[in-house]
Formats: C-alpha cells, sequence, structure tokens
C-alpha cells in the first residue's frame, strides 16, 4: 500500500511539474504573440504616416495639377483610419499599473498629443491590460465599414464613427471639490490620485475642510444588468421546491460513482475500496516476511555467494557455534571444582583469606619518610 500512495504522489508531482512548465510556454508564447500584434500595429500606423506624407509632398510639388485622391475605390473611404490603428494590444510583460479609473468615471483628456485635449467625457470601455479607455464623445475617428458587416439586401454606410482608444496616461479624474475660500461645488481635475490597499481612492495632497481628513472619491456605482424572462426559463417556484431530503440512512450517491469520476485504475486515484486496501497490505506483510527471511541473523540480506563461499561461511558458523560452547559457566566451573577435590587437589585460598594473611607494615615514625620496598 506505501508503494501505491508513493507512485500516486509521485505520479501528482510529475503533473503538476508538467503543469508549470506548460504554462511558462503558454506564458512565452502569449508574450511573443503580443509582440507581433504590436510590431503589426506598429508597421501599419508608419505605412500611413509614411504614405500621407509622400501624398502632402506631391500635393505642394504639383500644386493645381496635383490629383484627386477622394476617387475611384476610395471616394467614400478616403480621409478614414484603418482599422489596425485602434487595436489596442495587451501590455507584453504583463505588469499593469493601477490607474484607478473604471466605467462611469468623469475624465479630463491632457495629453499633449490628444487633438481633444481639454475635453471632459465619461468613461466608457477600461481596457486594464492595454492600459488604455474609450471616454464617450471624445476622440472620435472615421472608420471604413469591415467587409463581414457588409451583408447583402442590408444597406450599411460605407464609414462608421467611433471612439478610438486614449492611454490612461494622458486622461486624468475630474471630481467635484468645494473651494475652501467660498464653499462652492466645483469641478477639480485630480493630478495626484492614490489608491489604497482596501480598493479606495483619495487625492494625496488635498484634505477636506470639513473633516481635515483625505478626501475619498467613491466609485461609480455599477451597472445592474437587466434580465428578461423567456418561455423556456425554469420558474422560481420549481427552483425553490425541495425534492430530495439528505438523511443518515443512505449516502447521498452510490459508492460506484466515484468510478465514474475517475478511472478505477487511474494514477491519480487516492480514493481505494476496503477489499483493495486489504489486499495490498497483505501483500505488503508477505513481502515484508520474505524480506526478513532473505536476512542473516547480523541484518545484512544474503548475497549471492559462490559454493566455495557459502562453504567457507558455514565453517566460520561452526566456529562460532563450538566457541560459544566453550566458554566456561557457572555450573562447569562447580563441576571441576569437585571433581579437583576428590583428586586430592588443594583449591586456591578465597581472595578474602590472601588479605588476612598479607603482613601489614608498621606506621612510619614521625619525620621519617615512608620507604618504599
Amino acid at each position: 500500500m506505501q508503494k501505491l500512495l508513493k507512485r500516486t504522489a509521485q505520479v501528482e508531482k510529475q503533473a503538476a511539474r508538467r503543469n508549470r512548465t506548460r504554462s511558462k510556454i503558454n506564458a512565452s508564447d502569449q508574450r511573443r504573440l503580443l509582440i507581433n500584434q504590436q510590431k503589426m500595429v506598429n508597421q501599419t500606423r508608419n505605412e500611413l504616416r509614411h504614405s500621407a506624407r509622400q501624398a502632402l509632398r506631391e500635393d505642394w510639388q504639383l500644386g493645381p495639377l496635383a490629383p484627386r485622391r477622394d476617387v475611384g475605390d476610395n471616394a467614400k473611404t478616403y480621409g478614414t483610419v484603418h482599422f489596425r490603428t485602434l487595436q489596442a494590444v495587451d501590455n507584453p510583460l504583463g505588469k499593469w499599473k493601477k490607474w484607478g479609473i473604471r466605467v462611469g468615471d468623469r475624465v479630463c483628456v491632457t495629453g499633449q498629443k490628444e487633438r481633444d485635449k481639454g475635453r471632459i467625457g465619461e468613461v466608457g470601455e477600461v481596457m486594464e491590460k492595454a492600459e488604455s479607455c474609450k471616454v464617450r464623445g471624445i476622440n472620435r475617428v472615421n472608420v471604413p465599414t469591415p467587409a463581414y458587416m457588409k451583408v447583402q439586401g442590408r444597406h450599411e454606410p460605407p464609414v462608421q464613427t467611433t471612439e478610438a482608444p486614449i492611454h490612461l496616461s494622458s486622461v486624468r479624474l475630474v471630481t467635484p471639490l468645494a473651494d475652501p475660500n467660498t464653499g462652492i461645488l466645483r469641478d477639480v481635475i485630480v493630478n495626484d490620485l492614490t489608491l489604497t490597499p482596501t480598493g479606495q481612492r483619495y487625492i494625496s495632497n488635498y484634505l477636506s475642510p470639513e473633516t481635515g481628513k483625505p478626501h475619498y472619491i467613491p466609485w461609480p456605482p455599477k451597472e445592474k444588468p437587466e434580465y428578461k424572462d423567456n418561455e423556456v426559463d425554469t420558474l422560481r417556484i420549481d427552483v425553490e421546491q425541495v425534492t430530495w431530503t439528505p438523511t443518515l440512512l443512505r449516502a447521498p450517491m452510490p459508492s460506484g460513482v466515484i468510478d465514474e469520476l475517475r478511472n478505477k485504475y487511474s494514477k491519480f486515484r487516492t480514493r481505494h475500496e476496503d477489499a483493495y486496501i486489504e489486499m495490498k497490505e497483505s501483500m505488503d506483510e508477505k513481502q515484508k516476511g520474505r524480506e526478513q527471511e532473505m536476512h542473516w541473523g547480523g541484518g545484512t540480506p544474503r548475497e549471492m555467494l559462490t559454493p566455495v563461499q557459502e562453504l567457507n561461511r558455514a565453517r566460520a558458523m561452526e566456529r562460532k557455534g563450538i566457541e560459544d560452547q566453550d566458554k566456561l559457566t557457572e555450573e562447569v566451573l562447580a563441576g571441576i571444582g569437585e571433581m579437583m577435590v576428590r583428586k586430592g587437589k588443594r583449591l586456591p585460598p578465597k581472595k578474602e583469606n590472601m588479605e588476612q594473611r598479607t603482613i601489614q607494615p608498621p606506621p612510619p615514625e614521625p619525620g621519617v619518610e615512608a620507604q618504599t620496598p
């Protein structure tokens, strides 16, 4: 059983390692795709800018003889913006700054290169990964209608107007604040917007005149989605009707449902039947007993020996048994003493008698050092 559990743990580690490797590969592919998209957008912008400059140079050089460019295929789409230049590409590095702007906020365009600089509008869409947003009614451009939108039998205008994305660094939040002198509310452009770890936002260089604390700006309310009832929808009374009551007398689902959720012989399976567990444990016990039989008394496993080595091992075991038998026990020593008494042999005196027969030297006189023999 331990072998089975070890194999399951090893398989789970291998699967986790494969998932980490696969996630790294996917992240690298996604980063490469975003970089290619950004290159395509920049290439298209450069080509359009180059062609526009070339046309401007030709018009200046030819003067009244300059050709008309709003004819032919470009008669209705001349002056429009290519749809590819409006794509907001995500940041390839995967690091996005929290700007503190959501849908519904009022912002002011402050970018130096923006044509609608100074205008105030409401945010209609925020693309966090691309760090850009669309402001309703601001930075509107004409785009030619794509071919897939032109349905046969339906009249579609050749040009459509839409909002182009603006980078979040080119907009600033606008909020009404009370004038410290007059107390009248007025719109103020917030340049120093700070976000707290709890998700709140406040103006770092402004204190409320009423409380003397930082002024927190509330988030815009989220629009609640509108749900429409259809004929195929399930009624609420049917959803709230109790059709099953749990009990302790029976399981909520059959025991064999685990085999449907996970293969019975899967490497990742961690739940097993009782009979299977008992069988594995009995096999472990048999293997353990077999290993004990294969070990010598010293605990070292039996090796593959040649006949000569087996003979030497057997002789060594015999010598070890003879040496154990040659050891004198108390019974053997007592029998030897009785035999010596019968034959007239004199036993050596005990240690106590020898101590009594030893002659003690006289104590040394005062002032005379004791002489050692």
